[in-house]
């Protein structure tokens, strides 16, 4: 049945962007610079025109969750925990400014978390609010058509946003991502705008445990208020220190795990860090199953338990579905195939 279903899917599109291959996204992209404004303008209008007339259910499936772009709070900004509140007797904390000499080198390695970083969004995941947030109020023409390029259909943005909020449903990893998602702080009470304690931490460099952010750790993740400032470099700090690692590392499996399902809803070989690639084929097997519904794969992953006993069961059912999973990779490609010949006509058009 999912054989039939996806034949079906491929049939409506053109069969022209089967033969020849089309050009690679970078290729399209030095093509489509050398257009003025104007020209630009006409090829992704040219191109969304078409797409609009294009009945196909893998192509359209970003726009299912697409809604006006008002009706999204704005993303939440970063902070840090007060010392004041937590820590009274430790450094006032000043934000240090990205891009100065100070920040760079203390947050040298610290990088966003990689994860669809060829995808120009309006629409995120905020993991704070618990909620698709918009980061801005619309995309240029450059950044649409780069989007279509590079697999994006529109919407895709949207998709990935509202399948993170279905998938998000933990409470205690709301507590830990509340926690997580403040400022990286260093034990001068030097506080790095932008770099969040996830990034910091995940990035594998040294991380300083101030005060300030370890107590709140106690407070507000193990509710107790047992720890006071200054704390004593003695077994129960150590303790204190290894339950904040251990928080991370759980909150990172649970997140890249979801980041992984919203990456392989939508692309057949998505841009992430190349640790979690291995989800992408285990993650699709699952939305196979669940017949690419978020609360049914929500559905999913609340009934396998933990993460390890989930992912080794779809390990074993995909040794007998191998070419499903793979069918439904080559799908997810040829969607892309087709975005790119579509871009490759509209630029021959004009001469390029």
């Amino acid at each position: 049945m999912i054989h039939l279903a996806t034949t079906l899917a491929l049939a409506v599109l053109p069969v022209a962007q089967q033969d020849p291959p089309p050009p690679p996204a970078t290729e399209l992209l030095q093509r489509y610079r050398r257009l003025d404004r104007d020209q630009r303008n006409t090829v992704v209008r040219n191109m969304e025109r078409r797409l609009l007339r294009v009945r196909d259910r893998v192509l359209r499936r970003p726009a299912n969750y697409e809604r006006g772009i008002r009706s999204y709070p704005v993303i939440s900004r970063s902070d840090f925990y007060k010392a004041a509140k937590y820590a009274p007797v430790a450094t006032p904390r000043q934000l240090v400014t990205r891009g100065s000499t100070r920040h760079r080198k203390a947050t040298a390695g610290m990088e966003p978390f990689l994860f669809l970083s060829d995808l120009n969004a309006c629409v995120t995941y905020d993991w704070r609010q618990r909620k698709a947030a918009k980061i801005r109020e619309s995309l240029d023409d450059d950044q649409r058509f780069a989007n279509y390029v590079n697999g994006y259909p529109p919407g895709s943005d949207h998709a990935i946003a509202a399948i993170l909020a279905e998938l998000d449903d933990d409470p205690a990893q709301h507590q830990l991502a509340f926690y997580f998602e403040h400022l990286y702080t260093d034990r001068y009470g030097a506080a790095y705008e932008g770099v969040s304690m996830f990034d910091a931490w995940n990035s594998g460099a040294v991380v300083e445990m101030p005060d300030t952010d370890a107590i709140a750790f106690a407070r507000d993740i193990l509710n107790t208020r047992s720890f006071k400032s200054p704390i004593p470099g003695d077994r129960r700090r150590t303790r204190l220190y290894r339950k904040v690692k251990e928080a991370f590392q759980a909150h990172r499996e649970y997140r890249s795990l979801r980041l992984a399902a919203a990456a392989s809803f939508l692309v057949a070989r998505p841009v992430i860090d190349p640790t979690y690639e291995p989800l992408i084929r285990r993650c699709r097997w699952l939305w196979i199953q669940c017949g690419y519904d978020p609360g049914a794969f929500k559905k999913r992953l609340q009934d396998a338990g933990d993460r390890a006993t989930l992912l080794a069961e779809v390990d074993r059912a995909i040794e007998s579905s191998r070419e499903v999973v793979d069918g439904e990779r080559d799908a997810l490609q040829a969607r892309a195939d087709f975005l790119r010949s579509l871009a490759a006509k509209e630029l021959e058009t004009l001469g390029q």
